[in-house]
């Protein structure tokens, strides 16, 4: 209403101000006048519009409580089936194995009890860039050995992670954010989402990150689809393993959510 108003009065005031020339020689010093009041006016209009935009988009963080559409995302996590993912470092690396950091895990899996994974990984001594490839189907594991690059049948236990009931673990990561807030609405890969930002202790990521410590403060950042609350993206900034830097970043992103996978022994 305030908009209109304002739009209605600058119509007003340029009517007059082209309508008061009194003749010739006041003609160019009028018309002068009107084109600046009709600028002041264009202007005035456009700081209002801005103005009410950012005070719509403040209000509604100040109004939104995040916590229903994480309830969201947290049925659909517990409803997970199968789906891609990428957990990276953006900042930092995780030690897996003694003198092994991990830069980066990529792969499928498919609930519960299967998945094929890609680490990419840096071998301190000598300094090496390796893949180790993954797969685990129920109780049987396979790794690849990091010298020959050659399958080999191993322990699960021997693994240095496992992603066993990921929909389950992400659950329960989203369920121990604490103080969640709406920071934003983002669009990623077509789809509408609300980022929603919060705390968590790093305990909290075991299941997740290897390795990790207790009692480290960690940021958590959440982009979850905003018509059905599906997790698209995670960001994890902050010391969550002992041996982390304290500017560590680490982004999660899941994909292909539910759609069929095929897992099986290597060969």
């Amino acid at each position: 209403m305030e908009l209109q108003y304002r739009e209605l009065r600058y119509r007003e005031l340029r009517h007059r101000a082209l309508n008061s020339r009194s003749g010739p020689v006041g003609s160019k010093s009028l018309q002068l006048k009107a084109g600046l009041v009709t600028a002041g006016l264009v202007l005035l209009v456009f700081v209002v519009s801005c103005g009410s935009g950012d005070e719509t988009l403040s209000g509604q963080r100040d109004d939104f409580d995040p916590r229903p559409i994480m309830r969201r995302a947290v049925d659909q996590l517990l409803s997970l089936e199968s789906a891609a993912f990428t957990l990276e470092h953006v900042a930092g690396t995780t030690e897996v194995l003694p003198g092994l950091e991990m830069t980066k895990a990529f792969g499928v899996v498919e609930i519960p009890r299967k998945f094929a994974v890609t680490v990419e990984a840096e071998l301190a001594a000598p300094r090496t860039y390796i893949e180790i490839g993954v797969v685990t189907i129920d109780d049987t594991a396979y790794m690849t050995d990091i010298l020959s690059g050659q399958w080999r049948a191993v322990s699960p236990s021997s693994l240095p992670f496992t992603l066993n009931d990921l929909g389950d673990t992400l659950a329960g990561v989203i369920d121990a954010v604490q103080e969640p807030e709406l920071v934003g609405q983002d669009r990623r890969r077509g789809m509408e989402t609300y980022r929603i930002r919060g705390n968590i202790k790093s305990q909290d990521l075991a299941l997740l990150v290897p390795g990790a410590g207790t009692g480290f403060d960690v940021g958590l950042e959440l982009w979850l689809d905003r018509s059905n609350g599906l997790l698209h993206q995670a960001l994890i900034t902050g010391k969550v393993v002992p041996t982390d830097i304290d500017e560590a970043v680490r982004r999660l992103t899941l994909d292909e959510i539910n759609v069929p996978v095929n897992i099986t022994v290597p060969s």
